[in-house]
């Protein structure tokens, strides 16, 4: 929900082979204000296939992540958008799970975490920067986080296992 324009984001992903849609809707005058799809979209080598979308009311913007954790980015601004990716592919060759978890994002405290496998990465400042990651050793991939107040709350794949974090206070950059 973006509290400045009073409009949900809505995404639709379907990661193995549909097609994605992202929109903006405008319950006032129930309308879609804003649409993405990766209609069309060149799929390349790291098929940036997207896997989760987060609404950035602060800077108008869209943040999207795949499956390698590749962060992008769409300017809400533009009627016609496309994803700027910011690359970490290489990082992540050889490292993919045998898990089904798709990787999430969440927005905190001018924030921006993002789950892949067992760890969550913590984004700061203007160009996203990585400024922290959390990790745990056993319980399998992070399927699921969720952010309350102070603590960040991470559910495992593992049955019954689960981490409870003190959330990372935002980076001086």
């Amino acid at each position: 929900w973006l509290h400045g324009t009073n409009c949900l984001l809505v995404a639709t992903l379907f990661p193995r082979k549909d097609n994605c849609y992202i929109s903006l809707l405008d319950f006032r005058d129930k309308s879609m204000v804003w649409t993405w799809s990766d209609i069309g979209a060149l799929v390349t080598v790291d098929e940036k296939r997207v896997r989760d979308a987060i609404a950035m009311e602060d800077t108008s913007s869209v943040c999207v992540v795949n499956e390698y954790e590749d962060l992008g980015f769409m300017d809400l601004r533009r009627s016609v958008g496309s994803v700027r990716w910011s690359s970490r592919s290489r990082l992540m060759k050889g490292k993919m799970s045998e898990e089904p978890c798709y990787p999430k994002l969440a927005l905190h405290q001018g924030q921006l975490f993002s789950s892949m496998n067992d760890s969550i990465s913590v984004f700061c400042g203007s160009d996203w920067v990585l400024t922290s990651r959390l990790r745990r050793s056993y319980g399998g991939s992070i399927c699921d986080f969720s952010i309350g107040g102070d603590r960040l709350f991470a559910l495992h794949s593992e049955e019954n296992v689960f981490d409870i974090w003190e959330t990372p206070p935002p980076a001086i950059i």
